[in-house]
């Protein structure tokens, strides 16, 4: 170790003590509002209902034919990187084979993490602590954190892992001593993972991840900090190629099988998604702004806000511009896959945030917005049921009328790609989903593939057809449905429909006697 390392040690080590005793009550504030958090967003993932990419999720770590089948035939068909595939494949080899127990570990995980990274890099640079709570706290907010950590997806994993970066960035920026492999392995460690899992996750997502990537680099040479450079620019070089080899590996099953794409958004909407994932974390919590207040700043000039403001600035104008060029001739924006947007902006308000920190009553105010953001979508619209729904539905019918049938059908059926092979690849999740939704409720469900049929028989009980994950108003045509199905046998009944959020069950009745008098 130099002795300017050295240096800069003993000066951390002389000063941290008071200052952490001074960052003591916000800490203890920060910490009450991330667990009160948290056990929201828990309870939130405990009792959700599921949809389609879940159940996506469950079919790509499904290993009953053997782990090699299930990557040949899974991973290498998937449209996303097999890092969370992998993942997912460990939960269930471990017992963790539903939805809601997968939501649960993995995300508790991935914010434990960010948690324990924050706590490790405040206890080497304790002045930057109070930023790290307001990181933490503006992000786990997020409406987008929320949604995300009640999903069994790595969108959570993405913003954790872009949330963890920030976290390294500011730093490298602060930092006065360059990294030592010897006292700093956790250090490392925790740049290594952020860097792997922001790049590594999702195809969309690894663009910002790789340019903070890079930037943070950029800051690290340009301030002499030579090993942090080595480390960031190695685990970025090897990210960067894995991701690489898995779109070399997945591109000819995309060419043979992805004749459809869902993503139809002009350009100019495009920009309206991406400028509203940039201003959430401003309008759910403007109280970091009073740190923009002059009299907070008086006596704290610190040239690292400045290289931290400059590299997450470059990189949000930089992929967004890059996001915006690709979509032009393919497009790929989807808000889930752009949620390392809101980060970084949560990571820029934590700059003025942290200059509250001090302030308890302030940055109390800050906690309870936090808070108060996290808890309003699940007490204004109560926990969503999505495709639960509609199996309870059934269910009700079933118990009144127990032989009742049961028919399912994807919602491709019902759109413009009806007859595409993009269609088609989705038939075995649909079937996993609704035998899973109704295996609860106890009735046996008849699906109907892709240009399948079935022939139904109406008695004494209706007949029923269920549709999920269905286009707006398809129920408005419902001999259009039965017809798109594939099933027959219902001429002459009468049809009736129940709606839900995500998708509608078709109901034919056998007319009585005098209902069928009156028939022209």
């Amino acid at each position: 170790m130099s002795d300017q390392s050295a240096d800069a040690r003993s000066f951390v080590a002389t000063t941290a003590e008071p200052l952490r005793r001074e960052l003591l009550a916000p800490t203890v504030i920060a910490a009450a509002g991330v667990g009160v958090i948290l056990a929201i967003a828990s309870i939130d993932a405990a009792l959700r209902g599921p949809w389609l990419d879940e159940f996506w999720t469950l079919e790509l770590s499904d290993s009953r034919k053997g782990v090699l089948a299930l990557i040949r035939e899974g991973w290498m068909r998937d449209a996303h990187p097999p890092v969370f595939n992998a993942w997912a494949t460990l939960l269930a080899s471990l017992g963790v084979t539903s939805i809601p127990a997968g939501r649960l570990v993995s995300n508790l995980l991935a914010a434990g993490l960010m948690i324990l990274a924050a706590l490790r890099l405040s206890r080497r640079t304790p002045e930057q602590a109070g930023f790290a709570a307001a990181l933490l706290l503006l992000t786990l907010s997020l409406p987008q954190a929320m949604e995300s950590f009640a999903l069994y997806r790595s969108y959570f994993w993405q913003m954790t892992a872009i949330g963890t970066l920030a976290l390294v960035a500011r730093h490298v920026a602060a930092t006065k001593a360059d990294l030592d492999w010897r006292g700093d392995l956790d250090l490392a460690a925790i740049a290594v993972l952020a860097i792997a899992l922001s790049i590594g996750v999702h195809y969309v997502g690894a663009l910002f991840g790789g340019l903070l990537a890079g930037a943070i680099a950029v800051c690290a040479f340009a301030r002499g900090l030579r090993r942090w450079t080595a480390l960031l620019l190695a685990t970025t070089a090897l990210s960067s190629l894995f991701v690489l080899a898995s779109i070399a590996l997945q591109m000819p099953s995309w060419l043979a099988e992805f004749d459809h794409s869902w993503i139809d958004l002009p350009g100019f909407a495009a920009l309206g998604v991406l400028a509203s994932l940039a201003i959430a974390p401003l309008w759910l919590n403007p109280v970091p702004l009073a740190g923009l207040w002059p009299s907070r700043g008086q006596g704290q000039r610190d040239p690292s806000r400045t290289w931290f403001v400059a590299m997450l600035g470059t990189v949000l104008v930089a992929g967004v511009a890059i996001v915006l060029a690709v979509h032009a001739v393919q497009p790929i924006v989807v808000d889930r896959y752009l949620f390392a947007v809101p980060v970084l902006m949560s990571a820029l308000l934590a700059v003025p945030a942290a200059r509250i920190a001090q302030d308890r009553w302030l940055f109390g105010l800050l906690v309870a917005v936090a808070v108060a953001g996290a808890a309003r979508p699940m007490i204004e619209a109560g926990i969503a049921p999505l495709w639960r729904e509609n199996a309870r539905t059934i269910a009700t019918v079933v118990a009144g009328c127990p032989t009742t049938q049961v028919y399912a059908a994807s919602g491709w059926a019902l759109g413009p790609a009806a007859e595409t092979r993009m269609a088609r690849r989705e038939d075995p999740v649909f079937e996993r989903a609704y035998r899973s939704l109704a295996a609860p409720w106890g009735y046996p469900v008849h699906v109907i593939g892709q240009n399948g049929s079935a022939q139904a028989t109406p008695g004494a009980c209706p007949v029923l057809l269920w549709y999920e994950h269905t286009p707006n108003e398809a129920e408005d045509d419902l001999p259009a449905a039965v017809e798109a199905a594939g099933l027959t046998g219902l001429e002459g009944t009468r049809l009736s429909v129940v709606r839900s959020a995500t998708g509608f069950v078709l109901r034919a009745d056998r007319l009585e006697g005098n209902e069928v008098s009156r028939l022209p």
